[in-house]
């Protein structure tokens, strides 16, 4: 079955139209959200209830996310064993970007130079190129640029999010007006809305103090 799925989506672009391939696309996107937005669901469900049956389905949920990544990204690398496809619609760019942004960091890594390439060509904005660029160096432990990644563990029995630490925060705002980014006001709010977590952004604390503590956090969740 996994030879299966993008043998299927390679042969139905390579057969098919810009229109086909849109179809699928947006099959694909439906997937993605869908299991995130279930995820959302049940971690929001966990911090207001506290009931420990629902960290049986959190794990649940985790399993089904990263099925359904492996499966887009199957479909996306074949897509673009040809490069990228031209006559798409900006959902299916859109699409393409946030598949590789939700991939293992191998894969994002991969792809880092196409998805600028991509920007640049103006089929996905400058402020998705920029939260992949910053997803990477999170990824490899490294400051972020534009302040676009945070982490989120149990600390003091609740969810707790924290924004990873950045590069060069008295340049935070300019950085991320560079690149079409809301202010790091209106983005740390609509997380916090989002998440339904209060959101620390320290820059005082560095990679390596938020990298112990959530591994802390692992190993007492573990216990």
């Amino acid at each position: 079955m996994k030879f299966f799925v993008p043998f299927l989506a390679l042969l139905l672009i390579s057969c098919g139209s810009a229109r086909t391939t849109d179809k699928l696309l947006a099959e694909v996107w439906q997937s993605d959200q869908n299991v995130r937005h279930q995820m959302l669901a049940l971690t929001n469900a966990f911090e207001a209830e506290r009931r420990l049956e629902l960290l049986d389905s959190m794990v649940v949920a985790v399993e089904r996310m990263e099925a359904v990544d492996r499966r887009n990204m199957a479909i996306v690398d074949s897509l673009l064993q040809r490069g990228v496809p031209r006559g798409l619609s900006a959902e299916s760019y859109k699409t393409i970007w946030i598949v590789i942004d939700h991939a293992p960091l191998e894969k994002q890594v991969q792809y880092l130079p196409l998805v600028e390439q991509m920007a640049a060509n103006g089929v996905v904005g400058r402020e998705e190129y920029a939260i992949l660029f910053d997803r990477v160096l999170m990824g490899q432990n490294k400051l972020q640029r534009y302040g676009s990644q945070s982490v989120q563990f149990g600390e003091a029995g609740h969810l707790q999010l924290y924004l990873w630490p950045v590069e060069s925060p008295d340049l935070l705002d300019s950085l991320r007006a560079s690149v079409g980014l809301s202010p790091m006001s209106e983005y740390l709010q609509l997380l916090s809305d989002t998440t339904g977590s209060a959101v620390v952004f320290d820059p005082a604390i560095t990679v390596e103090q938020l990298v112990a503590m959530r591994q802390r956090a692992t190993e007492e969740f573990g216990e």
